[in-house]
């Protein structure tokens, strides 16, 4: 697959503000004069999310070219930072271009962590934002999304998020402003998984009797889609 087929995880979190205030009290002109000073330095709190993959399942080709669900890799990947490393742990060439090829039945399973290093609690939810403004969209239409997480908060992963168009051409946003798939406390982490499958159609005959299938329209094409993690400072009024 080309190099577009990169997978990106990006992260948004606020600026530090600091504000400095300078007062100065006591200003008298008599026999005696004093002057004082007090300084007042206030720092704003900071919003900032570690965002790691500690688990990754993929159903790929093998090198004998069959299609084989490899062992879980545990390995942990810190993805806090905006990178190009794909999430889904693709393979790529010394020039960092994705030579993994992906067919129907294709199925990559990433268990992300997110960690609430800040100062304040937050919500949090994901989206996909499909990067391919180009007219093949079949195999981006093929890519089904789903997304799970422990929306109820005890600790289980058990909610699952999918619709009929929730693929990568369409995109899927779970959750939203006020409306989140989980939310943390200073000190607290929790997990939630995506998955990406490519969709496979099938096959049959046409009218002339001739072998056909849907998935042909999808061979050779490539498309790229980002990872968002949005969060959002969260007060008492606003917790769930």
């Amino acid at each position: 697959m080309k190099s577009t087929n990169r997978k990106r995880t990006l992260l948004v979190s606020s600026a530090v503000i600091m504000l400095c205030m300078t007062i100065i009290v006591g200003m008298t002109w008599a026999l005696f004069t004093d002057t004082q000073t007090v300084h007042n330095h206030l720092q704003a709190g900071d919003l900032k999310i570690t965002l790691k993959r500690t688990e990754l399942t993929k159903t790929t080709l093998n090198t004998d070219g069959y299609l084989v669900e490899l062992p879980t890799d545990i390995t942990e990947i810190n993805f806090s930072n905006p990178t190009d490393q794909n999430v889904f742990g693709l393979t790529t060439n010394d020039d960092g271009e994705v030579t993994e090829l992906i067919v129907p039945g294709s199925h990559f399973v990433a268990k992300m962590k997110i960690e609430n290093n800040s100062d304040v609690a937050f919500g949090y939810w994901v989206k996909i934002d499909c990067k391919d403004d180009g007219v093949e969209r079949t195999l981006a239409e093929q890519l089904k999304i789903t997304v799970y997480t422990d929306k109820n908060g005890d600790g289980t992963i058990d909610t699952k998020t999918e619709s009929d168009d929730s693929t990568v051409a369409t995109g899927l946003e779970v959750g939203g402003d006020k409306n989140y798939i989980g939310t943390l406390k200073v000190g607290q982490a929790e997990s939630f998984i995506v998955s990406v499958e490519f969709i496979d159609t099938g096959y049959g005959y046409d009218e002339y009797g001739v072998l056909t299938s849907t998935n042909n329209a999808a061979k050779t094409q490539s498309v790229d889609f980002d990872l968002v993690v949005y969060s959002v400072q969260l007060t008492a009024a606003t917790a769930p």
